[in-house]
């Protein structure tokens, strides 16, 4: 229903600098790039977005391979956002107890 735990997103104020650091200094394979972001391959099976939507916070994380629609209901009472379309895929957003952002992803 909700997908695996697959991504880590984190806002960057100094988006060049960070891509640097991940890509460059930690040797981060690039899985793919645009403008102001950047995909980077964990090397575990998971992707480090650097640069992506967070939904307004510094980090957040991002579940794949969900089903949308019972995933939102199961979590109704976490006040999901609507589901949105973004890029080629489907996602809405909720909050986890702490407060920290989670994007579910179709």
């Amino acid at each position: 229903m909700f997908g695996s735990l697959s991504a880590v997103l984190i806002k960057c104020d100094n988006f060049e600098e960070m891509k640097a650091f991940y890509r460059d200094r930690l040797n981060m394979a690039t899985v793919k790039e645009g403008e102001g972001w950047i995909v980077l391959d964990t090397g575990a099976g998971g992707e480090l977005v650097l640069g992506g939507d967070t939904g307004g916070d510094t980090m957040a994380i991002a579940f794949t391979g969900a089903e949308l629609g019972p995933a939102r209901e199961e979590l109704r009472d976490a006040g999901p956002t609507e589901v949105e379309k973004h890029s080629d895929m489907r996602r809405f957003f909720v909050k986890d107890p702490d407060g920290n952002t989670v994007l579910i992803i179709d």
